[in-house]
């Protein structure tokens, strides 16, 4: 990543730092703070983008972690972080790599071969 994460108390960053680096591969972020990671999924129509989101989300709810989410007409983006302890964890790596096994499922596309907003008809 271009600059050190912070990882959460308690957790080894030479066993974190190679997943991370794989994810860095994928497109994943640090976020601003440093403490998350997120990434933008792009779909080709918005019930995709949608089933998308809820595929992470019925994840999350069996694992007891939660992204923040944004949904739009053809992408979604997902932003992990832990919040006690408070920086990067195992849990947001996993479910990372959760993410990008459900887009290539639901069928995720380059940036710019999303749906995008049409003119009004």
């Amino acid at each position: 990543m271009s600059s050190e994460p912070q990882f959460a108390e308690g957790f080894d960053p030479e066993q974190l730092r190679p997943q991370l680096n794989g994810l860095q591969d994928q497109g994943w972020r640090l976020d601003e703070d440093k403490i998350g990671i997120k990434k933008t999924f792009y779909f080709r129509s918005y019930f995709k983008a949608v089933s998308f989101l809820n595929v992470i989300a019925s994840q999350s709810a069996t694992k007891k972690h939660h992204a923040t989410m944004t949904v739009r007409i053809g992408s979604v983006d997902v932003h992990w972080t832990t919040h006690h302890p408070r920086g990067l964890t195992d849990k947001d790596i996993s479910m990372a790599q959760f993410c990008e096994q459900a887009a290539e499922l639901m069928g995720a596309v380059q940036e710019g071969q999303g749906q995008k907003c049409g003119p009004a008809t």
